[in-house]
């Protein structure tokens, strides 16, 4: 700018050479320009035309500290808490997948093959456990069912003639203990007149009469012999008679025993073995219905092949693979019911992470999730391996998120906090506390009313909610930990003013 004004000088001469009055105008000219120049150049600027005495009157604000009034305290919202010893664990944060909870999500199947007659629910709605999402027609479940059907007959069957025998049987014991009196023959048929014997009544009652006939013969012989009317020859004869229709009936007596025990007990396996035949059909159909159907509720033989497909839990119906009058095949998918009340947080434990973790128990992780921002929620761990992928080299960790809200959906993607180490007494503040600038961490402490120092310090170990402070305030000092951004603000406009 000298240049430009000494360079007027030959401007105002036009070319010509000047006279010494031109000279001296020329040169004053010059002179006070110059001075007015250097007046510019000297003098402070203050950006408005306060006077110097008015600007030597402002206090000057320290580095690094920042003033507010009370009202712009308010306005920003500002809140200060104490560092205070908190006892801190150290922790993790690693990736997550969010997915079914696989205990309730369901994939309907059928272990044979058939026709659908008709489908009854739609892609989406929501089921409760037990409602019927279609109705079915197998050929190999009706058979099943008839199978069922015929061994339940057949069982009836042995059950009626095991009751059969066994009512001889005890009939039978009766009979034995009764004829050990020696009664009538009118009265036996008076007390087994209507009661269950078989042939044993033929047998024993026949052989019992014969008995009672040469036991009273051989009486009357003996009487008769006695007063010499008979021979010695024909009482030997009566006597022998006698023994003999004893032998018979006695005979009968442990025959009929004998055989009614063994057709008992034959009888009895045989109820037995039907029974067997009768649970293995019933299974066999149960096997080829699976854990989702049921056969219809009918004895009709036309809806002997129909099947009713039911839901397991509740839950929405998130895929229908089958339409009316569509042939699926055995183990085909036919429907996907799912609940997402609950879900399952899936991660993986890397070397360093199970290193810190030691033998400290998990019990519930934090959660963070795009869907919830700023908010961490609580999963209850369900599992962790003990056995490290050979494939990851991470060991595997499950755990159980609520989701009645319906605000996770399967195949998010989640961080979670993990717990390692043992918890220690520390220094913390609160996270929301801790701001950075250029990888600098800091924080505002508070020196009075309205006016707050930025204090750089090193963090140690991390909570969801709390951070450790290893260097740089001490106990008691009041923090800041709602605001901070608009501190930050005011500190940065500070310093490019200044």
């Amino acid at each position: 700018m000298r240049k430009e004004l000494f360079a007027l000088a030959p401007q105002f001469s036009g070319g010509v050479a000047l006279s010494r009055r031109h000279t001296l105008i020329v040169g004053g000219f010059v002179a006070v320009a110059i001075g007015l120049l250097a007046v510019t150049w000297f003098r402070p600027w203050s950006g408005s035309a306060t006077p110097a005495s008015s600007a030597s009157s402002a206090a000057p604000i320290p580095e690094n500290v920042v003033r507010l009034s009370a009202a712009k305290v308010a306005s920003c919202g500002i809140r200060v808490t104490p560092a205070t010893m908190r006892d801190l664990q150290e922790t993790r944060r690693v990736p997550a997948k969010i997915g079914y909870n696989a205990t309730r999500r369901l994939e309907v199947k059928m272990p044979v093959g058939g026709v659908v007659t008709r489908v009854l629910v739609q892609l989406g709605q929501h089921v409760k456990s037990g409602d019927t999402l279609a109705i079915l027609t197998s050929v190999d479940v009706g058979l099943a069912r008839d199978e069922v059907v015929q061994s339940e007959a057949e069982a009836e069957i042995a059950r009626k003639e095991r009751d059969w025998n066994q009512q001889i049987a005890v009939n039978l014991d009766a009979l034995l203990e009764m004829l050990k009196s020696h009664p009538s023959p009118e009265e036996i048929d008076v007390a087994f007149r209507d009661k269950l014997l078989g042939s044993h009544r033929d047998r024993i009652l026949s052989a019992y009469s014969k008995y009672l006939l040469s036991d009273r013969t051989s009486e009357v012989s003996e009487s008769l012999a006695s007063r010499g009317a008979l021979s010695d020859l024909t009482i030997r004869e009566r006597r022998s008679g006698k023994e003999v229709a004893h032998a018979n009936y006695e005979s009968a007596r442990e025959q009929s025993r004998f055989e009614a025990m063994q057709q008992r007990a034959k009888t009895q396996a045989a109820f037995d073995h039907a029974e067997r035949l009768v649970n293995v059909s019933r299974q066999k159909l149960k096997l080829q219905l699976g854990p989702f159907a049921e056969i219809a509720d009918t004895s009709a033989d036309s809806a002997l092949c129909e099947v009713r497909l039911h839901a397991a839990i509740d839950g929405l119906v998130e895929e229908r693979r089958v339409t009316d009058a569509s042939q699926f095949q055995p183990a085909q998918n036919l429907f996907v019911i799912a609940n997402t009340d609950t879900l399952w947080v899936s991660a993986q434990l890397y070397e360093r992470e199970w290193a810190l973790l030691g033998k400290n128990t998990l019990s519930e992780l934090s959660v963070e999730t795009p869907a919830a921002p700023g908010e961490a929620l609580t999963a209850k761990v369900l599992y962790v391996s003990v056995e490290m992928s050979a494939d990851t080299r991470a060991v595997p960790l499950v755990a159980e998120i609520n989701n009645t809200d319906g605000r996770l959906k399967p195949g998010m993607f989640a961080w979670v906090t993990v717990p390692v180490g043992s918890a220690r007494s520390v220094l913390a503040v609160p996270e929301t506390a801790i701001t950075r600038h250029e990888q600098k961490a800091f924080v505002f402490v508070e020196q009075a009313p309205g006016e707050f120092r930025k204090v750089d310090v090193l963090l140690g170990m991390t909570s969801p909610e709390f951070v450790e402070i290893t260097h740089g305030i001490t106990a008691g000092q009041s923090v800041v930990d709602q605001g901070v951004f608009q501190l930050k603000s005011e500190l940065l406009l500070q310093v490019e003013t200044d």
